[in-house]
């Protein structure tokens, strides 16, 4: 119901504070590849985060670095950003869950299953995990690797080189082993092998963006080497890559899924095996109010994969984000959209003194409004056509009557609940301007934390 609310935003100008991803914990970009037996299921970035992970094996479980109280405070993992590349590269996986080190085994990506003599393991920036997959939390450019029958392996292969040359130019490239950093020779590159120095040498005679990676049966694949190929004389990368990358776009439907209600904004996209790469993002906000306001620019020629935003109670923003390859081709627009709740210590919110205001860390902007006594009111005037009730059931919660304009709904609010939940929506109101009020009908306690209007 509220994403086919988003998908009808229009626009008003901003007033918009925004900062840099980095400022505060968010989704972050990775370097994810994922070698299987034959083939490289997977390679390029990835925006993650650590996030409730679900297999076909195990059902659903927390995948955050908390896992097994391996850290303090939740962060991404190498699972959540395998599971955040299947959904990017179009792979599905598998894994069965271990209660006794809270962590998942993996037992299958792609069409690559472990058996009893080979497994899937991990690596970060090279290095073999000594603690599972949802334990390891890694950082912004952190290298993720996963391989089938990893522990098998000598050598995890590191290939370096140029990225653009000339038609039958000699192209120099070094193959290392990334655990150490030793040159690995008897590996092999476009078919000529490395020496004892883990250098190899070849020619292109053909333009194209040739995708270059280094082999040896014993050792994990390289990462690989996106090679531009042009003429003589023409620009790096622009006489034979004529296709646009593809770019999505996330961001939460409503704020109050932060605490803070500062919200993070995060887009990732692919240019494909053929492609030059990626290299910058453009993004574009606007509020969603009035029709016909522009585009206004948020960030423009960034590799920053996330922004991070504190919008005005009850506002709507929408979001939109191109992605340019090194060729310069541009891709379609991807857009998402965010809904600003009203704080439940808003001016806009009217409440009697049947109301307790109750401090609580995990609640929207940290507090609650509690009444324990039939006929405590509550009221909002509103623009948009629905409204969202959010905050918590409680184990002994009572009654809460919704009234929009003339009509009523009685909704119970027991049970076990989880702080900024959405409690209850409207359906079938007109757009315009609406009057909302709340009464306690008794039989237990109700909490009010925040109220969403929805263009």
């Amino acid at each position: 119901m509220i994403e086919s609310t988003r998908k009808a935003l229009v626009a008003l100008p901003v007033l918009l504070l925004a900062l840099p991803a980095g400022a505060i914990a968010v989704p972050t970009q990775v370097k994810l590849r994922v070698e299987g037996a034959t083939q490289t299921i997977f390679e390029g970035d990835v925006t993650t985060d650590g996030h409730d992970v679900t297999t076909a094996a195990s059902g659903t479980h927390k995948c955050d670095g908390t896992n097994g109280a391996a850290n303090p405070s939740p962060g991404p993992t190498p699972t959540a950003a395998l599971d955040d590349g299947a959904r990017l590269g179009h792979y599905t996986w598998d894994g069965t869950w271990f209660d006794s080190f809270e962590d998942f085994l993996i037992d299958r990506v792609g069409p690559d299953s472990a058996n009893q003599n080979q497994f899937w393991g991990s690596y970060v920036n090279s290095q073999a995990l000594q603690v599972g997959g949802c334990q390891q939390i890694v950082a912004a450019n952190d290298e993720v690797l996963w391989v089938f029958d990893a522990f098998a392996k000598q050598h995890v292969l590191r290939l370096s080189g140029p990225t653009s040359a000339t038609t039958s130019e000699v192209v120099d490239v070094t193959v290392v082993d990334g655990q150490d950093g030793s040159p690995v020779a008897g590996a092999e590159v476009r078919g000529e092998p490395t020496g004892p120095d883990g250098r190899a040498r070849f020619a292109i005679d053909e333009p194209g963006v040739y995708t270059v990676k280094a082999t040896r049966t014993d050792s994990v694949r390289s990462n690989a080497l996106n090679l531009c190929v042009d003429p003589p004389g023409a620009e790096p990368c622009t006489s034979s890559d004529r296709t646009a990358p593809t770019v999505t776009l996330d961001a939460p439907d409503l704020a109050s899924r932060s605490r803070s209600g500062r919200f993070s904004v995060s887009w990732q996209a692919s240019d494909g095996a053929d492609g030059s790469g990626v290299a910058t993002y453009d993004v574009e906000v606007r509020r969603v109010d009035l029709a016909g306001a522009p585009w206004k620019p948020l960030v423009g020629a960034t590799r920053e994969v996330s922004w991070r935003f504190g919008g005005l109670p009850g506002a709507a923003y929408e979001f939109r984000v191109r992605a340019r390859d090194r060729a310069a081709n541009v891709s379609a627009p991807s857009t998402g959209g965010t809904v600003v709740p009203f704080d439940n210590l808003d001016r806009a919110l009217r409440y009697d003194r049947g109301w307790k205001l109750r401090r609580r860390t995990a609640a929207y902007r940290g507090s609650v409004l509690r009444s324990r006594r039939r006929g405590s009111r509550a009221s909002l005037r509103f623009t948009g056509s629905r409204i969202v009730l959010i905050g918590r059931r409680l184990p002994k919660g009572g009654r809460l009557l919704v009234r929009v304009d003339g009509t009523a709904k009685r909704i119970r609010l027991r049970g076990r609940g989880r702080h900024r939940e959405v409690l209850y929506e409207t359906v079938g109101l007109g757009a315009g301007t609406h009057t909302l009020t709340l009464v306690a009908l008794g039989g237990g306690p109700v909490e009010l934390d925040a109220l969403a209007a929805l263009p």
